[in-house]
């Protein structure tokens, strides 16, 4: 069975000290973020406190609101939970889960998701996805959400939990997901394959794997959705702004462009486009707030001096095409000004 850290909180709620540890780490895999990690030293499992008085002033505080439910029993104070992003949050939800689940549980579908890194262009659910034998006479709970199948391929271990293999992981997704989420999963499973350096995960999946996880799997739901992600997933897509932009494209019948253009400029400097229409001369790129906002993106570079260099590029990039725009989220998920947008930069379909 699976350990779990007990976490004691004193008065404040403030940073905690560990009182046990979890399963070892799988080799060839990271650890979960720092920023996890951190959060986790405020994470309070009120029935393992020892003294009566702390569990009930615990409790208090919850119906106060100044603790926030992650499982029954398990909480963290409601000002560092406002504090997390979306996705350390629902890791910090996987987390708090670990107690109830079994030893045959598998962790899958957007759990196995979130624990492999992959990104999300939506909102994670509130539930914990697991799969569970065929045989299993297990419920979904409040907690948990139940799956039942034969799994397609041997599970693995990442960050000490048990989660089906990474392809299965993109097919389970293909099925139950909208299109751009499946394919921003899907194409960051093949970019994690083609170009390892692009992650900090080492395990990435070709598109055979993916593929071959499709023929596997015994279910027949869904199929028909996960082989059109299969076809369409591409390791050029280098974030998921650039697939939701993909998929955008191509619902509005806008001819498929070559990713990550190299392209040499008067200065000599060399840059890469996100999307490029050879037979017209057009170029684009998806603009997202994280490179200017995200340390790890700005390669030590001031948001300000982000914001110069861009500048630079632009100028010089828009010299050698006969049409360049840039866009950010909003119009990348909409059909109707993406449309405009690359009309407006002159790419004719």
């Amino acid at each position: 069975p699976q350990a779990r850290a007990r976490w004691v909180i004193g008065p404040g709620f403030g940073r905690g000290r560990q009182a046990g540890t979890g399963p070892a780490q799988a080799p060839g895999m990271t650890t979960l973020s720092a920023r996890h990690a951190d959060a986790a030293t405020h994470v309070v499992h009120v029935p393992e406190e020892p003294d009566a008085a702390t569990r009930t002033r615990l409790y208090r505080a919850a119906r106060r609101g100044e603790l926030r439910a992650l499982a029954p029993g398990v909480y963290i104070p409601t000002h560092s939970w406002l504090a997390l992003d979306d996705d350390t949050r629902y890791l910090l939800i996987i987390t708090a889960a670990r107690s109830r689940l079994r030893s045959d549980d598998v962790l899958s579908h957007w759990s196995a998701a979130a624990l492999w890194g992959l990104p999300l262009i939506g909102s994670w659910p509130q539930k914990v996805h697991v799969t569970a034998p065929v045989d299993s006479s297990r419920t979904s709970t409040t907690v948990l959400q139940r799956h039942r199948r034969a799994l397609a391929h041997p599970a693995h271990v990442v960050n000490g939990f048990t989660v089906t293999d990474l392809a299965e992981t993109v097919i389970d997704i293909s099925r139950v997901a909208s299109f751009a989420t499946a394919v921003a999963m899907g194409d960051a499973a093949l970019r994690r394959r083609e170009k390892p350096g692009s992650s900090t995960l080492v395990r990435g999946a070709s598109r055979a794997d993916i593929a071959a996880a499709l023929a596997a799997a015994p279910e027949k739901r869904g199929r028909a959705r996960a082989r059109r992600v299969v076809e369409f997933i591409d390791a050029g897509a280098d974030r998921p702004g650039e697939s939701l932009s993909r998929v955008t494209m191509h619902l509005l019948g806008v001819p498929a462009p070559v990713l990550q253009h190299r392209i040499v400029t008067q200065s000599g400097a060399v840059y890469y486009l996100d999307f490029f229409w050879p037979d017209q001369g057009i170029g684009g790129d998806f603009d997202g707030r994280i490179k200017y906002v995200d340390p790890a993106y700005r390669g030590g570079r001031t948001a300000d001096q982000v914001v110069a260099d861009e500048k630079v590029r632009e100028d010089e990039v828009r010299l050698e095409l006969r049409g360049y725009g840039r866009w950010d989220w909003t119009v990348a998920g909409s059909p109707r000004d993406l449309g405009e947008r690359l009309r407006r930069i002159g790419l004719r379909w």
